[in-house]
Protein backbone atom coordinates (compact mmCIF):
# COMPACT_ATOMS: atom_id res chain seq x y z
CA UNK A 1 0.00 0.00 0.00
CA UNK A 2 1.41 3.40 -0.94
CA UNK A 3 0.81 5.79 1.64
CA UNK A 4 3.89 8.12 0.69
CA UNK A 5 1.82 11.03 -0.55
CA UNK A 6 -1.22 10.91 1.69
CA UNK A 7 0.35 11.45 4.81
CA UNK A 8 0.62 15.54 4.29
CA UNK A 9 -3.23 15.79 3.53
CA UNK A 10 -5.70 16.10 6.51
CA UNK A 11 -9.43 15.82 6.98
CA UNK A 12 -12.21 15.85 9.18
CA UNK A 13 -11.93 12.84 9.54
CA UNK A 14 -8.50 12.68 11.35
CA UNK A 15 -10.20 13.60 14.05
CA UNK A 16 -11.50 10.34 14.75
CA UNK A 17 -8.35 8.77 15.76
CA UNK A 18 -7.13 11.90 18.12
CA UNK A 19 -11.55 10.84 19.89
CA UNK A 20 -10.22 7.81 20.17
CA UNK A 21 -7.53 8.02 22.06
CA UNK A 22 -9.66 10.87 23.87
CA UNK A 23 -12.15 8.62 24.79
CA UNK A 24 -9.44 5.76 26.07
CA UNK A 25 -7.91 7.81 28.43
CA UNK A 26 -10.87 9.42 29.66
CA UNK A 27 -13.34 5.88 30.24
CA UNK A 28 -10.57 4.02 32.02
CA UNK A 29 -8.96 6.97 33.94
CA UNK A 30 -12.42 7.52 35.20
CA UNK A 31 -12.53 4.07 36.40
CA UNK A 32 -11.75 4.01 40.13
CA UNK A 33 -14.54 6.97 40.33
CA UNK A 34 -17.37 5.04 38.28
CA UNK A 35 -16.96 2.18 40.55
CA UNK A 36 -17.64 4.43 44.00
CA UNK A 37 -20.41 6.13 42.14
CA UNK A 38 -22.25 2.39 40.62
CA UNK A 39 -21.11 -0.11 42.99
CA UNK A 40 -20.67 2.00 46.39
CA UNK A 41 -21.48 -1.43 48.44
CA UNK A 42 -19.08 -3.67 46.43
CA UNK A 43 -15.70 -4.22 47.80
CA UNK A 44 -13.37 -1.77 45.25
CA UNK A 45 -11.09 -4.67 44.60
CA UNK A 46 -14.02 -6.13 42.88
CA UNK A 47 -15.78 -3.27 41.52
CA UNK A 48 -12.74 -1.48 39.24
CA UNK A 49 -12.23 -5.17 37.73
CA UNK A 50 -15.93 -5.26 36.62
CA UNK A 51 -15.86 -1.39 35.50
CA UNK A 52 -12.50 -2.24 33.73
CA UNK A 53 -14.51 -5.16 32.09
CA UNK A 54 -17.63 -2.77 31.14
CA UNK A 55 -15.24 -0.34 29.97
CA UNK A 56 -13.34 -2.50 27.43
CA UNK A 57 -16.71 -3.54 26.03
CA UNK A 58 -15.74 -0.81 23.25
CA UNK A 59 -12.84 -2.36 22.65
CA UNK A 60 -14.38 -6.17 22.29
CA UNK A 61 -17.87 -5.46 20.02
CA UNK A 62 -15.71 -3.37 17.31
CA UNK A 63 -15.55 -6.93 15.85
CA UNK A 64 -19.27 -6.71 14.98
CA UNK A 65 -19.27 -3.68 13.34
CA UNK A 66 -19.99 -4.62 10.24
CA UNK A 67 -22.91 -6.86 11.92
CA UNK A 68 -24.60 -4.00 12.91
CA UNK A 69 -23.98 -2.21 9.54
CA UNK A 70 -26.13 -5.07 7.90
CA UNK A 71 -28.26 -4.46 10.34
CA UNK A 72 -29.07 -0.99 9.99
CA UNK A 73 -29.45 -1.02 6.32
CA UNK A 74 -32.00 -3.18 6.89
CA UNK A 75 -33.59 -0.56 8.74
CA UNK A 76 -33.01 1.74 5.56
CA UNK A 77 -30.33 3.39 8.34
CA UNK A 78 -27.86 4.39 5.21
CA UNK A 79 -25.88 7.43 6.57
CA UNK A 80 -25.27 8.74 10.21
CA UNK A 81 -24.03 12.41 11.21
CA UNK A 82 -20.62 11.59 12.61
CA UNK A 83 -20.48 13.97 15.53
CA UNK A 84 -23.60 14.53 16.36
CA UNK A 85 -23.72 10.26 17.09
CA UNK A 86 -20.97 10.60 18.87
CA UNK A 87 -22.55 13.49 21.16
CA UNK A 88 -25.45 11.40 21.61
CA UNK A 89 -23.81 8.66 22.80
CA UNK A 90 -21.59 10.44 24.59
CA UNK A 91 -24.88 12.12 26.88
CA UNK A 92 -25.70 8.58 27.63
CA UNK A 93 -23.64 8.22 30.84
CA UNK A 94 -24.63 11.80 31.81
CA UNK A 95 -28.25 10.89 32.86
CA UNK A 96 -26.82 8.03 35.10
CA UNK A 97 -28.11 8.82 38.80
CA UNK A 98 -27.08 7.38 41.83
CA UNK A 99 -30.63 6.50 42.86
CA UNK A 100 -30.75 4.74 39.85
CA UNK A 101 -30.46 0.56 40.61
CA UNK A 102 -27.26 -0.96 40.11
CA UNK A 103 -28.33 -2.98 37.17
CA UNK A 104 -30.16 -0.59 35.21
CA UNK A 105 -26.68 2.22 35.60
CA UNK A 106 -24.82 -0.59 34.49
CA UNK A 107 -26.98 -1.05 31.57
CA UNK A 108 -26.73 2.16 30.57
CA UNK A 109 -22.96 2.19 30.87
CA UNK A 110 -22.81 -0.88 28.79
CA UNK A 111 -25.44 0.50 26.20
CA UNK A 112 -22.65 3.33 26.00
CA UNK A 113 -19.30 1.27 25.72
CA UNK A 114 -20.70 -1.59 23.29
CA UNK A 115 -22.26 1.53 20.90
CA UNK A 116 -18.62 3.87 21.02
CA UNK A 117 -16.92 1.43 20.07
CA UNK A 118 -18.81 0.08 17.21
CA UNK A 119 -19.53 3.85 15.53
CA UNK A 120 -15.97 4.27 15.68
CA UNK A 121 -14.70 1.41 14.24
CA UNK A 122 -17.41 2.17 11.27
CA UNK A 123 -16.24 5.28 10.89
CA UNK A 124 -12.34 4.30 10.79
CA UNK A 125 -13.98 2.33 7.27
CA UNK A 126 -16.27 4.68 5.39
CA UNK A 127 -16.75 8.23 6.37
CA UNK A 128 -18.35 10.90 3.82
CA UNK A 129 -17.17 14.39 3.85
CA UNK A 130 -19.55 16.41 1.28
CA UNK A 131 -20.17 12.70 -0.26
CA UNK A 132 -16.44 12.04 -1.21
CA UNK A 133 -15.64 8.72 0.92
CA UNK A 134 -12.36 7.93 3.43
CA UNK A 135 -10.98 5.61 4.71
CA UNK A 136 -8.80 5.89 8.14
CA UNK A 137 -5.85 4.56 6.88
CA UNK A 138 -4.33 3.32 10.15
CA UNK A 139 -0.98 2.67 8.71
CA UNK A 140 0.13 6.30 8.37
CA UNK A 141 1.90 8.11 11.01
CA UNK A 142 -0.12 10.37 11.55
CA UNK A 143 -3.21 7.91 13.28
CA UNK A 144 -0.62 7.06 15.78
CA UNK A 145 0.34 10.41 16.51
CA UNK A 146 -3.31 11.76 17.01
CA UNK A 147 -4.03 8.91 18.86
CA UNK A 148 -1.46 9.21 21.24
CA UNK A 149 -2.50 13.27 21.09
CA UNK A 150 -5.67 11.83 21.88
CA UNK A 151 -4.62 9.92 25.03
CA UNK A 152 -2.57 12.99 26.38
CA UNK A 153 -5.15 15.48 26.29
CA UNK A 154 -7.65 12.94 27.73
CA UNK A 155 -5.24 12.60 30.48
CA UNK A 156 -4.49 15.80 30.63
CA UNK A 157 -8.36 16.71 31.59
CA UNK A 158 -8.78 14.17 34.02
CA UNK A 159 -6.01 15.24 35.81
CA UNK A 160 -7.12 18.85 35.83
CA UNK A 161 -10.74 17.98 37.09
CA UNK A 162 -8.58 15.60 39.70
CA UNK A 163 -6.95 19.10 40.98
CA UNK A 164 -10.09 21.63 40.44
CA UNK A 165 -12.51 19.06 42.67
CA UNK A 166 -12.59 17.08 45.46
CA UNK A 167 -12.83 13.14 45.49
CA UNK A 168 -16.08 13.45 47.33
CA UNK A 169 -17.66 15.95 44.11
CA UNK A 170 -16.03 13.50 41.69
CA UNK A 171 -17.49 10.07 43.46
CA UNK A 172 -20.92 11.94 43.86
CA UNK A 173 -21.23 12.86 39.99
CA UNK A 174 -18.58 15.51 39.07
CA UNK A 175 -17.26 12.96 36.63
CA UNK A 176 -19.55 13.68 34.04
CA UNK A 177 -17.92 17.38 33.87
CA UNK A 178 -15.27 14.87 31.69
CA UNK A 179 -18.04 13.41 29.07
CA UNK A 180 -19.57 17.67 28.99
CA UNK A 181 -15.80 18.70 28.04
CA UNK A 182 -16.11 15.76 24.98
CA UNK A 183 -19.70 16.83 24.11
CA UNK A 184 -18.78 19.95 23.84
CA UNK A 185 -15.30 19.45 21.75
CA UNK A 186 -17.58 17.24 19.12
CA UNK A 187 -20.33 19.94 19.18
CA UNK A 188 -17.61 22.93 18.35
CA UNK A 189 -16.18 20.34 15.65
CA UNK A 190 -19.42 19.82 14.42
CA UNK A 191 -20.58 23.69 14.57
CA UNK A 192 -17.19 24.59 12.60
CA UNK A 193 -16.69 21.84 10.01
CA UNK A 194 -21.00 22.42 9.26
CA UNK A 195 -21.22 25.99 8.84
CA UNK A 196 -17.47 27.05 8.58
CA UNK A 197 -15.92 24.73 6.16
CA UNK A 198 -19.78 23.39 4.77
CA UNK A 199 -18.92 20.14 5.13
CA UNK A 200 -20.79 17.52 6.25
CA UNK A 201 -19.54 14.81 7.93
CA UNK A 202 -21.16 10.94 7.61
CA UNK A 203 -21.14 7.32 8.44
CA UNK A 204 -21.72 5.21 5.15
CA UNK A 205 -22.87 2.41 5.78
CA UNK A 206 -22.40 0.18 2.79
CA UNK A 207 -21.15 -3.29 4.44
CA UNK A 208 -21.80 -4.89 1.23
CA UNK A 209 -18.94 -3.31 -0.54
CA UNK A 210 -16.82 -3.81 2.13
CA UNK A 211 -14.77 -7.31 1.85
CA UNK A 212 -14.84 -8.90 5.31
CA UNK A 213 -11.43 -11.29 6.07
CA UNK A 214 -10.97 -14.49 7.84
CA UNK A 215 -11.30 -14.46 11.03
CA UNK A 216 -7.74 -15.83 11.60
CA UNK A 217 -5.96 -14.41 9.13
CA UNK A 218 -7.26 -10.84 10.39
CA UNK A 219 -5.72 -12.33 13.70
CA UNK A 220 -2.28 -13.11 12.48
CA UNK A 221 -2.07 -9.99 10.75
CA UNK A 222 -2.03 -8.26 13.45
CA UNK A 223 -0.57 -10.93 16.33
CA UNK A 224 1.33 -8.68 18.33
CA UNK A 225 -0.48 -4.94 18.36
CA UNK A 226 -2.37 -5.74 21.46
CA UNK A 227 1.19 -4.81 23.29
CA UNK A 228 1.03 -0.98 23.05
CA UNK A 229 -3.03 -0.85 23.43
CA UNK A 230 -2.13 -2.19 26.85
CA UNK A 231 0.94 0.18 27.43
CA UNK A 232 -1.81 3.14 26.35
CA UNK A 233 -4.02 1.14 29.11
CA UNK A 234 -1.33 1.16 31.49
CA UNK A 235 -1.31 4.45 31.11
CA UNK A 236 -4.61 5.49 31.68
CA UNK A 237 -4.52 3.24 34.79
CA UNK A 238 -1.66 4.84 36.18
CA UNK A 239 -4.33 8.08 37.34
CA UNK A 240 -5.66 5.99 40.43
CA UNK A 241 -4.05 1.98 39.91
CA UNK A 242 -0.94 2.95 41.74
CA UNK A 243 -3.29 3.94 44.84
CA UNK A 244 -5.14 1.26 44.78
CA UNK A 245 -3.06 -1.31 44.20
CA UNK A 246 -0.73 -3.79 45.73
CA UNK A 247 2.34 -1.30 47.81
CA UNK A 248 4.93 -3.48 45.70
CA UNK A 249 3.44 -2.67 42.36
CA UNK A 250 2.97 1.09 43.08
CA UNK A 251 6.20 2.53 41.14
CA UNK A 252 5.59 -0.16 37.94
CA UNK A 253 1.75 1.16 37.72
CA UNK A 254 3.17 4.71 37.69
CA UNK A 255 3.46 4.79 33.90
CA UNK A 256 3.71 7.94 33.18
CA UNK A 257 3.49 10.96 30.24
CA UNK A 258 7.03 10.24 29.87
CA UNK A 259 6.81 6.55 28.52
CA UNK A 260 3.79 7.71 26.07
CA UNK A 261 5.66 10.07 24.93
CA UNK A 262 9.36 8.22 24.29
CA UNK A 263 6.79 5.63 22.30
CA UNK A 264 5.60 8.30 20.21
CA UNK A 265 9.13 9.86 19.60
CA UNK A 266 10.56 6.66 18.92
CA UNK A 267 7.91 5.48 16.43
CA UNK A 268 8.25 8.91 14.71
CA UNK A 269 11.99 8.19 13.75
CA UNK A 270 12.23 4.79 13.60
CA UNK A 271 9.57 4.01 10.92
CA UNK A 272 11.27 5.76 7.75
CA UNK A 273 14.15 4.56 8.58
CA UNK A 274 12.65 1.39 8.46
CA UNK A 275 11.41 2.04 5.10
CA UNK A 276 14.92 3.01 4.04
CA UNK A 277 16.45 0.29 5.14
CA UNK A 278 14.12 -2.67 4.04
CA UNK A 279 10.61 -3.04 5.19
CA UNK A 280 11.16 -7.10 6.19
CA UNK A 281 14.76 -6.51 7.21
CA UNK A 282 13.51 -4.38 9.64
CA UNK A 283 10.69 -6.25 11.06
CA UNK A 284 13.43 -9.06 11.48
CA UNK A 285 15.54 -6.73 13.43
CA UNK A 286 13.11 -5.68 15.51
CA UNK A 287 11.64 -9.16 16.23
CA UNK A 288 15.10 -10.54 17.81
CA UNK A 289 16.07 -7.31 19.27
CA UNK A 290 12.73 -7.56 21.61
CA UNK A 291 13.21 -11.38 22.02
CA UNK A 292 17.23 -11.30 22.76
CA UNK A 293 16.90 -8.75 25.22
CA UNK A 294 13.88 -9.96 27.29
CA UNK A 295 14.85 -13.26 27.06
CA UNK A 296 18.12 -12.10 29.17
CA UNK A 297 16.40 -9.76 31.30
CA UNK A 298 14.09 -12.79 32.28
CA UNK A 299 17.07 -14.34 34.17
CA UNK A 300 17.74 -10.58 36.27
CA UNK A 301 16.88 -9.52 39.59
CA UNK A 302 14.12 -6.82 39.09
CA UNK A 303 14.25 -5.53 42.81
CA UNK A 304 15.79 -2.27 42.59
CA UNK A 305 13.49 0.72 41.16
CA UNK A 306 16.09 1.26 38.33
CA UNK A 307 15.22 -2.12 36.98
CA UNK A 308 11.48 -1.26 37.20
CA UNK A 309 12.27 1.70 35.27
CA UNK A 310 14.64 0.07 32.72
CA UNK A 311 11.30 -2.45 32.25
CA UNK A 312 8.83 1.19 31.41
CA UNK A 313 11.30 2.02 28.95
CA UNK A 314 11.24 -1.38 27.45
CA UNK A 315 7.76 -1.58 26.99
CA UNK A 316 7.87 2.08 25.29
CA UNK A 317 10.64 0.29 23.25
CA UNK A 318 8.56 -2.56 22.80
CA UNK A 319 5.29 -0.50 21.63
CA UNK A 320 7.19 1.84 19.13
CA UNK A 321 8.58 -1.19 17.70
CA UNK A 322 5.77 -3.39 17.39
CA UNK A 323 3.78 -0.45 15.85
CA UNK A 324 6.57 -0.45 12.86
CA UNK A 325 6.60 -3.86 12.60
CA UNK A 326 2.75 -3.90 11.91
CA UNK A 327 2.79 -0.82 9.43
CA UNK A 328 5.70 -2.71 7.51
CA UNK A 329 3.35 -5.82 7.52
CA UNK A 330 0.48 -4.33 6.44
CA UNK A 331 2.51 -2.68 3.82
CA UNK A 332 4.68 -5.91 2.35
CA UNK A 333 1.86 -7.82 2.38
CA UNK A 334 -0.22 -5.23 0.32
CA UNK A 335 -3.01 -5.52 2.52
CA UNK A 336 -6.21 -3.35 2.19
CA UNK A 337 -7.53 -0.03 4.75
CA UNK A 338 -10.20 -2.16 6.28
CA UNK A 339 -8.06 -5.65 5.88
CA UNK A 340 -6.15 -2.96 8.34
CA UNK A 341 -9.01 -2.13 10.49
CA UNK A 342 -10.46 -5.69 10.56
CA UNK A 343 -6.98 -6.49 12.41
CA UNK A 344 -6.67 -3.52 14.48
CA UNK A 345 -10.44 -4.32 16.22
CA UNK A 346 -8.94 -7.67 17.01
CA UNK A 347 -6.09 -5.90 18.43
CA UNK A 348 -8.56 -3.98 20.45
CA UNK A 349 -10.46 -7.53 21.73
CA UNK A 350 -6.88 -9.19 22.82
CA UNK A 351 -6.12 -6.32 25.02
CA UNK A 352 -9.50 -6.41 26.44
CA UNK A 353 -9.30 -9.73 27.23
CA UNK A 354 -5.82 -9.29 29.42
CA UNK A 355 -7.02 -5.92 31.09
CA UNK A 356 -9.62 -6.90 33.60
CA UNK A 357 -7.08 -9.84 34.67
CA UNK A 358 -4.36 -7.71 35.12
CA UNK A 359 -6.16 -4.63 37.23
CA UNK A 360 -7.38 -8.07 39.34
CA UNK A 361 -3.84 -9.46 39.73
CA UNK A 362 -2.18 -5.97 40.16
CA UNK A 363 -4.78 -4.84 42.83
CA UNK A 364 -4.13 -8.39 45.01
CA UNK A 365 -0.86 -9.32 44.02
CA UNK A 366 2.36 -8.74 43.50
CA UNK A 367 3.53 -8.73 40.01
CA UNK A 368 6.63 -11.16 39.32
CA UNK A 369 8.70 -8.89 36.54
CA UNK A 370 10.34 -11.68 34.92
CA UNK A 371 6.83 -12.57 33.40
CA UNK A 372 6.25 -10.09 31.82
CA UNK A 373 9.90 -10.52 30.04
CA UNK A 374 8.95 -14.24 29.66
CA UNK A 375 5.58 -13.40 27.96
CA UNK A 376 7.12 -10.74 25.28
CA UNK A 377 9.79 -13.26 24.62
CA UNK A 378 6.64 -15.99 23.89
CA UNK A 379 4.93 -13.27 22.49
CA UNK A 380 7.89 -11.97 19.83
CA UNK A 381 9.29 -15.59 19.40
CA UNK A 382 5.82 -16.54 17.94
CA UNK A 383 5.59 -13.60 15.76
CA UNK A 384 9.16 -14.83 14.24
CA UNK A 385 8.51 -17.94 13.79
CA UNK A 386 5.32 -16.78 12.01
CA UNK A 387 7.44 -14.61 9.87
CA UNK A 388 9.66 -17.69 8.92
CA UNK A 389 7.13 -20.48 8.14
CA UNK A 390 5.53 -17.33 5.68
CA UNK A 391 8.61 -16.57 4.41
CA UNK A 392 9.03 -20.49 3.54
CA UNK A 393 5.17 -20.64 2.53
Amino acid sequence: MNTSKKQINYNLNDFLPFIDGLDIAINFSLIIFLSSFLLESVDTRISVVILCFVTSLSFIFRIFDLKISKLLEKLKINKINLFLILCFLYFIPVIIQKEFPIFLSIGILVIFRVFLGIIISLSYRNVLINEQKFVTNILQLKYWILIFLGIACGSLFYNLINEIYSNDFINNGGWKILYLIVITLLLVIFVFSKFHLKKNVNIMLDSNNIKNDLFVTNYINSFILFIPILCFLLFSFSNWLPKFSNPDNLYFLSYGFLYLFLTNLILFFITPLANIIGRRKSVIFFNISVLIISSICSFINHSSSYSIDFLKFFLSLVSSFTICCFILQQQINRTTENSCISSLNLSFLTAAIFASPFVFFSVNFSINYSVIYIFLSIVYFINHIRLVFKKDG
